[in-house]
């Protein structure tokens, strides 16, 4: 069987990509809601001196997976809510997606609008692999897989999903019988009638896969927004946006590889750059042409690793500290401090 999945970056390097932050843009309007500040949960090294955190979030920023996760992490652990991923997804729009939206909407039928969403999806920060696969009845299946392996976090996905998709797909198509049933991994949740409002009421719990089942009556219906030379354009701009893309994951990959091999020893530029037989100079400019230092690596890595081992360890500042090549555990608590805006203390504390 033929299946059609997006080619931006094979799962292995998933996690060095720099997403857009879609998704945690309007995370932090659900926290909002809920009272909760976008401060308690950002890095402080997004807020600066901006009074507004939402404008560290704009179009044109990218973070890195570990960010995103850390963020989603503490945002799961300060509501206590397990349907939070349903809530974030329901508030979006196909606006939401920006151009990939504009693509879907300028498709000539809602067949052919879901193959392009989902060609380009990675572009509009969605953090999970997903399939398209032709049913038996001219149908298609849509199924959403980990790119992660983090059960927590993956239902947070693909709660976020389809709640998002059930609504971009009502809009395109115009009728909320455009998806026929959607069936879910998660065990079946004590508010039920919260994802019947968000994704119809043919739901399924406890399923041995996440996916949902469009119709095909509705699929080759054409759509009143098609324009071929709107089409065109955006999947010029999109391809063009996806090449650029994996060259640049195929060489931060290894950079990054290189220096989790060797953070105990807190490696140098040097000894990086010499893995690809560079000169310090050149490896500079390589990294600054993809806009990027070797220090927000360096920093970036250290502060994912150091956010996860307080999250999920129980090794003290002083391990912690030796285990990311700090010397001196006093300069990691320095510099945690500066990242997060907390003590590594702190910080433990208020995500139990």
């Amino acid at each position: 069987m033929h299946t059609e999945t997006n080619q931006l970056a094979p799962p292995e390097v998933a996690q060095h990509s720099k997403v857009p932050p879609h998704l945690l843009r309007y995370l932090l309007q659900e926290l909002e809601q809920r009272g909760i500040a976008a401060q308690k949960v950002l890095p402080q090294i997004f807020l600066g001196q901006n009074t507004d955190p939402s404008e560290y979030l704009s179009h044109e920023a990218r973070l890195t997976y570990q960010q995103s996760r850390l963020i989603i992490l503490k945002a799961l652990a300060l509501t206590g809510d397990k349907s939070l991923g349903l809530a974030v997804g329901h508030r979006q729009s196909i606006t939401s997606l920006g151009l990939v939206g504009l693509g879907v909407m300028a498709s000539p039928t809602g067949r052919a609008a879901l193959k392009f969403g989902i060609r380009y999806h990675r572009l509009a920060g969605s953090m999970l692999e997903i399939d398209l696969e032709p049913a038996d009845d001219n149908a298609l299946i849509m199924s959403a897989r980990s790119r992660f392996h983090e059960p927590v976090l993956l239902t947070f996905f693909v709660q976020e999903l389809f709640a998002a998709m059930a609504g971009v797909v009502r809009f395109i198509t115009g009728s909320r019988q455009a998806i026929r049933r959607i069936e879910m991994m998660q065990t079946s949740p004590e508010k039920r009638s919260l994802y019947h409002e968000a994704l119809g009421s043919s739901l399924s719990f406890g399923a041995s896969k996440n996916a949902i089942f469009f119709d095909a009556v509705h699929l080759e219906r054409p759509l009143a927004t098609a324009d071929r030379f709107v089409l065109q354009e955006v999947e010029t701009l999109l391809a063009g946006m996806i090449q650029e893309e994996s060259n640049r994951l195929g060489f931060l990959k290894i950079v990054e590889e290189e220096v989790r091999r060797g953070l105990k020893n807190n490696p140098s530029i040097e000894e990086i750059a010499g893995v690809f037989s560079m000169s310090e100079r050149s490896f500079r400019r390589k990294l600054t042409a993809f806009q990027v230092s070797f220090r927000d690596i360096l920093s970036q890595i250290r502060q994912s690793q150091a956010m996860e081992l307080l999250l999920w360890s129980r090794l003290s500042s002083e391990q912690i500290a030796a285990e990311l090549g700090y010397s001196d555990p006093r300069v990691f608590r320095r510099a945690f401090k500066q990242w997060t805006g907390e003590t590594p203390s702190q910080f433990r504390k208020s995500s139990i």
